[in-house]
Order: C-alpha cells, then sequence, then structure tokens
C-alpha cells in the first residue's frame, strides 16, 4: 500500500468548508484506479492541513497526479480555501495500525 501526502495551508476561516467539499469529491476519487481511502487533518488554530490518500501501488498515487485527476480535485476548491499551492509526495506504507 502507498500514500500520498499532500500539505496545504487552509484559511483558518474556511475550515469548516473541507469536510462538505470532500463528501462532494469522494465520488470522484472512487473512480480513481487503486484508491482506498482519505483523512483530512486540518489544524484548526494554525489551518495546517494535511491530506493522506491511500492507494493501492505507487503508481496508482502517481498517475493519479500525471493523468491530471489531482488537478481536477485542486480546481473544486472554491476560491480562498487554500492560503497558496499544496504540496504532495507519494510514499510505501511502512507500517499501519487501526483499532
Amino acid at each position: 500500500m502507498h500514500a500520498s501526502v499532500t500539505a496545504a495551508q487552509v484559511s483558518p476561516d474556511r475550515i469548516d468548508d473541507v469536510a462538505p467539499l470532500y463528501e462532494r469529491l469522494v465520488p470522484m476519487l472512487r473512480e480513481a484506479s487503486g484508491w482506498l481511502g482519505v483523512y483530512v487533518v486540518v489544524d484548526r488554530s494554525t489551518g495546517s492541513g494535511h491530506l493522506l490518500g491511500l492507494w493501492e501501488s505507487e503508481s496508482d498515487a502517481v498517475a493519479f497526479e500525471t493523468s491530471g485527476a489531482f488537478q481536477r480535485v485542486l480546481s473544486a476548491y472554491p476560491p480562498g480555501l487554500l492560503t497558496g499551492p499544496p504540496q504532495r509526495s507519494v510514499g510505501e506504507v511502512v507500517f499501519h495500525a487501526s483499532r
């Protein structure tokens, strides 16, 4: 399993817009080859945000960006939600634990 990690700065007064945005984006994400899930985490005091996308393979995670799908997701963001461009990286999940 691989993960894409996207770091972004969310406008602090727009944090409540993030969850409804991703509720609308999930159908598009589900269509992406190898997509397994997403976590979106935002620090309400600073607006520092991280999106963790889970993928079956590294090639699936990379293809999401190179195919233009990542740009389509970003284009769905309402103006002013982010205060700067996001930074995305892909890596192998070497450890995972859950309940």
